[in-house]
C-alpha cells in the first residue's frame, strides 16, 4: 500500500488529502469515515496527500525500487546530462 492514513489522527470531517490527489485515488465516502485509498496500484507517489495534511496523518511509502534509483534524473525524464560529475560516477557524463 503506497499510502498510509492513521485513522486516530486524521481529522473528522477534513478532506484535504482527497482534494490534493491529482491521481484521485483517495477518496471519502462520507465526512463521517475515514478516507480510502481506493487504487494503490495508480498512486503516482507525488506526495502531495502528505505535504497537505494539516495533523500529518497521511504518510506516503516509496517501494525500495524507488529508494535505490542510481539513474540520475535527467535520464529519467528523457532530458540531457548536465555536465556535472557525480561524487561516484567519474568523469562528467561518463557512463559506468
Amino acid at each position: 500500500m503506497p499510502i498510509l492514513i492513521d485513522e486516530k489522527t486524521c481529522l473528522s470531517g477534513c478532506t484535504i488529502c482527497d482534494f490534493f490527489c491529482p491521481g484521485d485515488i483517495i477518496w471519502r465516502e462520507s465526512r463521517e469515515k475515514p478516507p480510502e485509498v481506493k487504487y494503490p496500484d495508480e498512486c503516482w507517489y507525488c506526495g502531495a496527500c502528505e505535504d497537505h495534511c494539516p495533523v500529518d496523518a497521511v504518510k506516503v511509502i516509496f517501494p525500495p525500487e524507488m529508494l535505490n534509483c542510481q539513474t540520475p534524473v535527467e535520464t529519467l525524464m528523457g532530458l540531457p546530462a548536465r555536465g556535472l560529475a557525480r561524487p561516484d560516477a567519474g568523469e562528467a557524463g561518463a557512463t559506468n
